[in-house]
């Protein structure tokens, strides 16, 4: 496969993840305290997933195969790793993974449809980054297969975490770890509840950010900040131009380690957050992933942003960029482009 044919494929995932929007409900009931849990567990399921299949589960699952990271680390939160027969290269942090059977295909990005039939498995969980295409595939060839919506807030990941566990039979588990979720958040929400909240501005690379109506904007707020590129109108993962950053001026800039740096440029050296030394890197695996571990991110950026008013988490360790460091680029690849990929491939680690 060629570069340009790796980009483009990486541009159709982008837009992919810009226009899919919230996820399907799971017949839920109220409990004292606000928490919300599934009113039945029982076989068979039926839900209508993200490409309006309606997918029935007959029976509770003896194998899983988690297309995606954010599909295996719920697995493991809810308590249900051991039907976990198949999951990506992204999920290798999970402890017990590496006995798993690797279904990522070449460049550890796209799916290795042969792998995933010859497993078999019960079922087929995939976010919302495995492309259509592939979900029909592994169907034509017998396969149930539950696609998820797009995560776009921490309350679609408690409604997700919800759903796995009907899907896999691991109510109980799915249950506690939101209700543990929730717990979490709004003991963070009481703690920052009155408080400043600073501008922060979240960098992915190649111009690239997060603005309304995404996951990560709904981090930045749930931990008492104020999403600079949501407040400069950008909606989605899109490009923000220096013009926006210098206007906005962020007291804070963060990233993930996949990324690790910011763009080298006299604008982004112009802000508060850069002068200030107010710039921090978080964990790929808990802050890319719209997944139950993302509430420790939450919690840390909290922290971070308001160490005199929440101290239940270690804050983020800042970095002093007054001097940045120019962005490596891949051989035989132009600055834009190599930045471009390194964009998308943060973004395909998402789900």
């Amino acid at each position: 496969m060629t570069t340009g044919t790796r980009i483009a494929l990486l541009l159709v995932g982008l837009v992919a993840l810009a226009t899919v929007g919230a996820g399907p409900a799971v017949a839920v009931s109220e409990e004292p305290g606000g928490t919300t849990a599934p009113v039945d567990c029982s076989f068979p399921v039926e839900q209508t997933d993200a490409t309006g299949e309606t997918v029935t589960v007959d029976a509770e699952p003896e194998t899983v195969v988690a297309l995606g990271p954010s599909a295996a680390q719920t697995m493991w939160e809810i308590g249900a790793e051991e039907t976990v027969i198949g999951v990506p290269e992204h999920a290798s942090y999970l402890d017990g993974a590496e006995s798993r059977t690797n279904v990522s295909g070449a460049g550890q990005t796209f799916v290795d449809v042969e792998t995933v039939v010859d497993l078999d498995p019960d079922l087929v969980l995939a976010p919302n980054i495995i492309p259509s295409e592939t979900v029909e595939t592994l169907r034509n060839n017998g396969l149930t297969v539950y696609r998820f919506e797009q995560a776009t807030s921490l309350a679609a990941v408690e409604e997700k975490t919800r759903l796995t566990g009907a899907l896999v039979g691991a109510c109980e588990g799915a249950d506690d770890r939101a209700a543990e979720m929730n717990r979490s958040l709004a003991t963070v929400g009481e703690a920052v509840d009155g408080a400043d909240r600073p501008g922060v501005l979240y960098v992915m690379g190649g111009g690239y950010t997060a603005g309304e109506g995404t996951f990560i904007d709904s981090v930045i707020e749930a931990a008492g900040g104020t999403n600079v590129a949501a407040r400069a109108g950008i909606d989605g993962y899109a490009e923000i131009s220096e013009e926006t950053v210098v206007e906005q001026d962020p007291e804070w800039i963060f990233t993930n380690s996949d990324i690790g740096t910011l763009p080298a440029s006299a604008g982004y050296e112009k802000t508060t957050a850069v002068e200030e030394g107010q710039v921090f890197v978080a964990d790929a695996d808990t802050l890319s992933q719209p997944a139950p571990r993302t509430v420790q991110v939450v919690e840390r950026v909290a922290a971070t942003l308001h160490p005199d008013r929440y101290d239940g988490a270690a804050a983020y360790d800042t970095l002093d960029l007054r001097t940045p460091t120019t962005t490596a680029t891949t051989p035989g690849m132009g600055v834009p482009v190599a930045l471009l990929a390194v964009a998308l491939l943060a973004l395909s680690k998402r789900e």
